[in-house]
């Protein structure tokens, strides 16, 4: 299953948050290909460098390690305008229609702790863990 993984679930397993960084560890180790965009690298970078305090060169270490290791996309001109059309229908957040419009346009499945996300029909790490 070709799995694109959303920001919170990264940081859950990098910052070992009690019961989410369990099941996002467990989740990211299984055999799944898995994928994500480079704005959710960007978000890692700032989510655990200024709201965790991990230093940067380490949280470097570690995007190095998700950036060799899995596919990586860019949103291009007609995600963002499928994005757009996304949002005018559902009203979700921009980002989450991003992900969305760009996790449809390379044939994966959303995988988020994001209510907002899951609410929309994407998936639960622990729906992927049953």
């Amino acid at each position: 299953m070709k799995l694109f993984v959303d920001t919170n679930v990264f940081t859950a397993s990098l910052t070992d948050e009690p019961t989410r960084g369990k099941i996002a560890t467990r989740v990211l180790n299984e055999e799944h290909d898995f994928c994500t965009s480079i704005i959710n690298l960007m978000e890692i970078r700032s989510v655990i460098t200024k709201k965790k305090h991990v230093e940067q060169e380490r949280v470097e270490d570690v995007l190095s390690d998700i950036y060799n290791n899995i596919d990586i996309y860019a949103p291009e001109i007609s995600d963002q305008i499928t994005a757009y059309e996304l949002q005018r229908e559902n009203l979700l957040y921009t980002m989450n229609c991003i992900l969305l419009a760009l996790a449809n346009d390379v044939d994966a499945t959303l995988v988020t702790f994001d209510g907002e996300l899951l609410d929309h029909g994407e998936v639960a790490p622990e729906e992927l863990l049953e």
